[in-house]
């Protein structure tokens, strides 16, 4: 099971950590085409889950990932769920290239916890230490930019399809990039002690949201750092 509680609630080691395995799950999976981004399935104010009918098919995954949560006293109050189902194709920001998910750079908070699952080609992890330098500005400077610059590909190991993954915001991942237009699944369930106060996340008909967040997105604005 998931063992790396206490590390994956501190923020710690440099970049380049391995995914941790959780176990083998073979879901029902939905008919038609399915892409959904960040939707909120656990808040505080709902307490439990609530799922929408287009995630039945995913509910046992949610319970897996769940249960390794409590089985190590971790309990963020907001869960949300990212569903790529289709032709695998790049997106805006660029999910295969290498990446880190989970940063915010307005609210400190403790790292959270990704639980992911591909049902062919295994997301590619960078098995690599990455220390960022001392000059490193993550307010100026594209932080995935610097991870395509200094990764080795051959330090890039893939996960094992059928078989679902904790990450957290030090391992560096990217969905393969011989994926392209291939039919894959994959999914990512969060675990976050912040709301993602993001208009781009789809809404659940079963939380509606009162608001708009209004977020500027500033990654179009960072630079590459020199290396």
């Amino acid at each position: 099971m998931f063992n790396r509680a206490k590390e994956l609630l501190t923020p710690r080691k440099p970049f380049g950590q391995v995914a941790v395995r959780i176990g083998t799950i073979s879901p029902l999976l939905p008919r038609g085409e399915q892409r959904i981004l960040r939707m909120m399935i656990r808040s505080p104010e709902t307490g439990t889950f609530q799922i929408p009918e287009m995630l039945d098919w995913l509910a046992p995954a949610i319970g897996m990932s769940n249960e390794a949560q409590e089985a190590n006293g971790i309990r963020s109050p907001y869960v949300y769920v990212t569903v790529r189902h289709g032709p695998a194709q790049t997106n805006e920001f660029r999910d295969d290239v290498f990446h880190v998910d989970g940063f915010s750079m307005r609210k400190a908070h403790v790292p959270e916890q990704n639980y992911i699952w591909s049902n062919r080609i295994g997301t590619e992890v960078l098995e690599q230490e990455i220390n960022l330098p001392e000059d490193f500005d993550p307010f100026k400077h594209n932080i995935h930019q610097y991870f395509q610059d200094v990764a080795d590909p051959k330090n890039a190991k893939n996960l094992y399809p059928g078989t679902m993954y904790a990450i957290d915001p030090y391992v560096v991942h990217r969905r393969p990039v011989v994926t392209a237009g291939m039919q894959r699944t994959f999914f990512r369930i969060s675990y976050i002690p912040i709301e993602i106060e993001d208009d781009t996340c789809m809404i659940n008909p079963l939380i509606p949201r009162l608001k708009p967040y209004n977020r500027e997105d500033i990654r179009h604005q960072l630079s590459r750092y020199p290396v």
